[in-house]
């Protein structure tokens, strides 16, 4: 069996043992004040039948234009300042001008499992358990030191000076500088900080950075999102286990999220298949693509926004990206 084999077998292993793990804790997380759950409602039956059909007045956004990406497996998308679309997926990168037609592609050695593009246009893809560097031709810049074993990489989030690496292997966010350069962790269980530690039972672990800066990152075993200062301090947390549209349903959720440019947050679900808006407390604002728009089942609706606030969805069972647009005269 060849190193990438082994990887591979070691990162699956890792997986079943947090899954077992997230099994045995089952009862200590649902007491857990943070997840303000009543008696009435188990966020974890998965009865979704009857969310399915979301009303019209709650839906404020609309599709208008899908992208067709022509791979077969798509697994993450980034938008730049130009609106310039990237998809990864198939040992490749396929970058798409802001009308939606191909400009350019390249080869990886390997899929990449998420993509992030800074305002210099450099790209940053996490392969297994490493980062690797293109700039905007294809060209190949860097190649960052392998993590640890077992590490995972499930996203990326570049700043004009850090980058940041969730690794849903070892259930943690790495703060690196452009060069690669390991700067500090940020999520390791703390109670004197006020830390609770990640719980990632799936490998769905993602990272985003708001328009102050500051690094927003998904807690999925705990369905919510926390929020932290370069340095790794926490800041503030919101989020709460409910099948409901003001909550965030199964196991693990948010699956993905993506920051508007003036902070609210888009997020996405596997198991019930929507995508929302949250404003920057965490309040439920609107429904932007319903469960019924979704192939039943589909997992990995990777998420980007951009200036202008439309949002791009990853759909990857219809293998294409979709882009929504706000509808103002909606009445909400």
């Amino acid at each position: 069996m060849n190193n990438k084999s082994n990887s591979v077998k070691n990162i699956l292993s890792g997986f079943i043992i947090i899954v077992i793990a997230a099994g045995l804790t089952f009862l200590g997380y649902r007491s857990l004040s943070r997840k303000q759950v009543t008696e009435s409602e188990n966020p974890y039956e998965y009865n979704i039948e009857a969310f399915l059909d979301i009303p019209a007045n709650l839906i404020h956004y609309s599709e208008i234009k899908k992208i067709n990406t022509g791979l077969k497996n798509n697994y993450g998308i980034a938008v730049d300042s130009l609106k310039q679309l990237y998809v990864t997926g198939d040992s490749s990168v396929i970058i798409f001008d802001a009308e939606g037609a191909v400009h350019s592609s390249f080869s990886l050695p390997a899929s990449a499992n998420c993509i992030a593009v800074d305002k210099k246009f450099t790209i940053y893809l996490g392969i297994l358990n490493h980062v690797e560097v293109y700039d905007f031709t294809g060209k190949r810049t860097a190649g960052w030191e392998p993590l640890e074993e077992n590490s995972y990489i499930t996203s990326i989030a570049a700043s004009p000076e850090n980058v940041y690496v969730a690794d849903a292997g070892k259930q943690i966010v790495l703060r690196y500088d452009k060069s690669g350069t390991l700067l500090n962790r940020i999520g390791d269980k703390d109670e004197a900080r006020d830390i609770p530690g990640f719980i990632v039972p799936s490998p769905y672990f993602d990272v985003a950075i708001d328009p102050d800066g500051f690094i927003w990152v998904v807690n999925p075993g705990r369905q919510s999102l926390e929020n932290y200062n370069p340095n790794g301090d926490l800041r503030s947390f919101w989020g709460t286990a409910s099948m409901r549209l003001e909550g965030f349903s199964g196991c693990c959720n948010p699956s993905h999220i993506a920051l508007l440019p003036d902070g609210s947050f888009v997020t996405s679900e596997k198991g019930l298949e929507r995508v929302k808006v949250h404003n920057r407390i965490g309040e439920f604002v609107s429904v932007v693509a319903p469960p019924k728009l979704f192939t039943r089942g589909t997992v990995g609706l990777d998420l980007a926004a951009d200036a202008d606030g439309l949002i791009y969805v990853l759909d990857p069972k219809a293998g294409c990206v979709r882009i929504f647009q706000k509808t103002n005269d909606r009445q909400v």
